[in-house]
């Protein structure tokens, strides 16, 4: 399934993003994730950092995924599905979508997964949660999480029907 993280794919345009929705990052937060970033191998560090920007700013968009990206690439796959469930609640907030995924249903959903970075954001969140169900052996709620991706991106931009079938067959990491 690949090494990286399907929620990071969205962070390009997220800095900008982020302001419109959120507001700015507070200076705080914004210096403790960049320490957090900076921080290597030094893994207490980081995560007091991490917690630091948490009380500092705790529902920005930015301090959810740095925490989610954060989780995820040290391997901890139940922080970081939790990560991505709070980027997805989050978002939905925001764009007025109902807070469990499985109900939302996105009009003119071909235009908003190419045009809406909004909308964009919520798929990359639900793309990394259903993909963490599944690592974490919680399959049919990841598949049903893809599946829901792939309604609200019938064009497939987000290539959810690809991880889907990987899923399906039962294929991991290793086998790749």
């Amino acid at each position: 399934m690949g090494t990286e993280a399907p929620l990071a794919e969205a962070l390009p345009g997220v800095g900008a993003l982020a302001e419109a929705y959120w507001g700015s990052l507070s200076s705080r937060a914004e210096e403790l994730l960049r320490a957090a970033g900076r921080s290597g191998r030094a893994q207490s560090r980081a995560e007091a950092l991490l917690r630091e920007a948490i009380e500092a700013d705790p529902e920005h968009i930015s301090v959810l995924i740095g925490n989610y990206r954060y989780a995820f690439y040290s391997g901890k796959l139940v922080e970081a599905r939790d990560w991505a469930l709070a980027c997805l609640e989050a978002v939905a907030r925001k764009a007025g979508l109902p807070q469990e995924w499985s109900t939302v249903c996105a009009a003119r959903r071909e235009e908003r997964a190419q045009e809406d970075p909004l909308f964009r954001l919520y798929l990359f969140a639900l793309k990394a949660y259903g993909y963490l169900e599944s690592r974490l052996g919680e399959r049919e709620k990841g598949l049903a999480a893809l599946r829901k991706l792939e309604e609200l991106d019938p064009k497939g931009l987000l290539r959810g029907g690809d991880l889907r079938r990987i899923v399906e067959r039962g294929q991991t990491e290793d086998e790749d």
